[in-house]
This record gives structure tokens, C-alpha cells and sequence, in this order.
């Protein structure tokens, strides 16, 4: 006769005490993204923020603008459509940009004061409310 085989009982599953994962392994602030995908992504953005600061062009595109701006001039000269020259066009988009950068600077800073890095939608109507912006004109 062999060896006699001992029939064992089915044990119940051991519980596993909760560890901390080591650094490399862990979870950025956004799941599934690791810290160096967060580093390689706010590098590139640094990256974009730098090169959109040295350039002069505008950052929204002329014909979307400009549908924008004539349906806004329909609308406050009751239906009547006006036909605008290339330059103003030009002109009235770089002043809305330059409105645009500026309100947000302005938000920024109002988050930075909340020691938020982020920009939340409510730091606007309150950098405009600073400044003394109405806020519906029609």
C-alpha cells in the first residue's frame, strides 16, 4: 500500500490586511493615471501656455466670430442686417479677446486668493461682479 492521503477541510479565505500601495503604483488625482502621465500632461500643457503666450494670433476662429457677432447685431437692431468691413470684424474680435483674457486673469487670481489652484465657473460671475460688469444686457 502507498502513502495514505489525508483529506484536509476547505478553509475559509484569509483576509487581507489593507497595505498602502507604494508610490509608483498608486492612483493619480485622476483614476488610471499614473504620476508620470500627470507630469507628461502638465508638461505639455506648461509647454502650449508658453508658446500661446509668445504668439500674436488670435485664438478664436474668424468664422464662427463672425457669425456670432451678426447674429448679436440682428438681434439688437430688430432684424436689420448690417454688412461689416474685414477690419472692424478684425477689430471687434480682438477687443472680445483681449475682454476674454482679462476676465479670466481676473478669475484666476480670485481662485488663487481661495488657495485653489483650479478654476471653478463660479470665480467669473464674481471677477466680473468686481469689476462692474452687467450681467445681462438684453
Amino acid at each position: 500500500m502507498g502513502p495514505r492521503r489525508q483529506i484536509r477541510k476547505p478553509e475559509a479565505p484569509r483576509r487581507r490586511t489593507a497595505s498602502p500601495a507604494p508610490a509608483a503604483a498608486r492612483p493619480g488625482p485622476y483614476l488610471g493615471t499614473s504620476s508620470r502621465q500627470l507630469a507628461r500632461r502638465r508638461h505639455w500643457v506648461l509647454k502650449e501656455i508658453r508658446t500661446l503666450e509668445k504668439s500674436t494670433h488670435l485664438l478664436l476662429r474668424k468664422t464662427p466670430f463672425c457669425r456670432l457677432a451678426r447674429e448679436i447685431c440682428v438681434k439688437f437692431t430688430h432684424g436689420v442686417d448690417f454688412n461689416w468691413q474685414a477690419q472692424a470684424m478684425l477689430a471687434l474680435q480682438e477687443a472680445a479677446e483681449a475682454f476674454l483674457v482679462h476676465l479670466f486673469e481676473d478669475a484666476h487670481l480670485l481662485s488663487l486668493h481661495a488657495s485653489r489652484v483650479l478654476l471653478f465657473p463660479k470665480d467669473v460671475p464674481l471677477a466680473r461682479r468686481i469689476r462692474g460688469i452687467q450681467e445681462g444686457l438684453g
